[in-house]
């Protein structure tokens, strides 16, 4: 195997364990303060959540769910509640108990009180995730003070459980919310949006669940920043929230408010987007987001002898943007390192703050001193405004776009790139992301007559999917199926000739 494909390989293999860093099972460990075996202490029988001890004698246990990473999370209270579980349920994408039948930490007992939603395909809601909403509601307005009622949320939430506000319908809300994406509206747009259509986020579970002993909500994040408002659309957040713009702002900023129904606009005006109600019994935690997966990442990046550095865990906008970005930094970085610009100009090209542009100098001098592979690690979630018809997701076309520019660009012929999403999904496809690297370009190139037009058809008509599907049969592109959890997307890039 040459020199390329060992770094493409272990590149995977850095991602893959960044993935297996924030499965449920790691995160909700004694390590991290949470034992959901109950323990007698003194004269109570306890849980530890988050460093805090409940007592759940003489409680009944509820646990309801929705989301891409709460199959794994629901089975751990599962095994670890045990009889003190009484009934739950989840709400899951389609497909994932089936993709993971071989995961030990992803199966539910054969005789669970879980009663299980498989729906919202491609991350569109659906009638069997509206059914699971409705069922997750009625179970939390039925409990009383003798019921403790565990919220696992996580990415992916918002389209597992849709209840559209009266009389809106489920495919009214659900074109609006796909024109949004589609004219390239960020998760915290789409969430505000969504929340504000809403029956059941923004807070209104937990208002439903006002009753009960305690509403413990565990979060794995899939937002940059971790606004647990906005995670799956805050179905638990109970209070008002100022910061974020109003749904019309948002409509408006994307030339849509013109075209809704007077009634529909009726409804984003006057109710509020979240409700501010003071509950005593809601206890929200996050147990994962993207800054564990980049720690594991820089653990594995030091076994293949790279130098690591987190660049950024916030990484946003438009490709077009995220794009520009990336190219800026890794021509700085060589430029710096030729003494061709000053530290004073390369820090004018770095958009990620003053701290992680002082680790990336400090890690840059380690990589030259050890003669080691420089890596940049960034935590992501940026946005792509889809104009043409083919099958794509954000990932494989970032990785297309920037392997088009490695190939036609001699200084940067020496970089490998990944971009993959943490839940194994990259849009309506099966693949999480794909590599890149100028050889992508070159493979295609030296196939079937192709040519650099062509390559450009694929990218205009955002068919990122099927460029990787059928070049080198799919080398080039990742696959993992449902990964049981999402902390956003992970970006690695290599500059495979630093250090030497």
């Amino acid at each position: 195997m040459n020199g390329s494909k060992i770094h493409l390989q272990n590149l995977k293999q850095i991602f893959l364990e960044a993935v297996k860093a924030v499965r449920p099972s790691n995160l909700l460990s004694v390590k991290n303060n949470y034992n959901f075996q109950p323990t007698q202490i003194g004269e109570h029988l306890c849980i530890k959540v988050d460093g805090k001890l409940w007592n759940i004698e003489n409680k009944r246990c509820h646990v309801v769910g929705f989301g891409k990473a709460v199959l794994g999370m629901a089975v751990h209270l599962e095994k670890t509640l045990y009889q003190h579980l009484v009934s739950g349920i989840l709400s899951i994408p389609k497909g994932a108990r089936e993709q993971c039948q071989s995961q030990a930490d992803m199966q539910l007992s054969s005789d669970t009180v879980f009663r299980v939603y498989e729906g919202a395909e491609h991350n569109q809601p659906d009638e069997t995730a509206l059914q699971a909403a409705l069922e997750i509601k009625h179970l939390a307005t039925s409990l009383g003070q003798d019921d403790i009622l565990f919220v696992l949320i996580s990415g992916g939430g918002s389209a597992l459980l849709p209840m559209p506000r009266r009389p809106l319908d489920l495919k009214k809300k659900m074109s609006l919310i796909l024109e949004l994406s589609n004219r390239g509206a960020s998760i915290q747009e789409l969430n505000i949006v969504r929340i504000a259509l809403s029956d059941i986020k923004g807070g209104r579970l937990a208002l439903a669940a006002s009753r009960a002993h305690a509403v413990i909500s565990l979060i794995i994040s899939d937002i940059v920043g971790d606004s647990t408002e906005l995670i799956a659309s805050g179905p638990t957040w109970s209070k008002a929230i100022s910061k974020h713009p109003k749904p019309k702002e948002i409509l408006r900023r994307y030339s849509l408010w013109d075209s809704l129904g007077k009634d529909l606009r009726k409804m984003l005006t006057e109710t509020p987007v979240f409700i501010s109600q003071e509950m005593t019994n809601n206890h929200i935690h996050i147990i994962g987001d993207n800054r564990v997966a980049t720690v594991a990442a820089k653990i594995e990046a030091i076994i293949f002898n790279y130098t690591p550095c987190v660049i950024s865990t916030s990484v946003q906008g438009n490709l077009d943007i995220v794009v520009e970005q990336y190219c800026d930094i890794l021509k700085g970085l060589y430029q710096f390192n030729a003494n061709i610009i000053t530290e004073a100009e390369f820090k004018k090209i770095f958009p990620y703050g003053k701290d992680h542009f002082r680790k990336l100098l400090i890690t840059l001098k380690v990589s030259c001193a050890r003669g080691k592979p420089l890596l940049l690690i960034a935590g992501a979630e940026p946005t792509v405004k889809v104009k043409g018809s083919g099958l794509g997701g954000r990932n494989q076309e970032l990785s297309l776009r920037l392997s088009k520019i490695f190939f036609e660009d001699p200084q940067l012929k020496n970089i490998f790139f990944l971009s993959a999403g943490t839940d194994g999904i990259d849009g309506p496809t099966d693949a999480a992301g794909a590599l890149g690297c100028h050889h992508v370009i070159q493979d295609f190139l030296d196939q079937n007559n192709n040519d650099l037009e062509k390559l450009q058809t694929y990218l205009e008509e955002n068919d990122s999917y099927n460029f990787y599907k059928n070049l080198n049969n799919g080398e080039y592109q990742i696959i993992t199926g449902h990964t049981g959890t999402n902390v956003m997307d992970l970006h690695f890039l290599l500059l495979s000739d630093f250090g030497f």
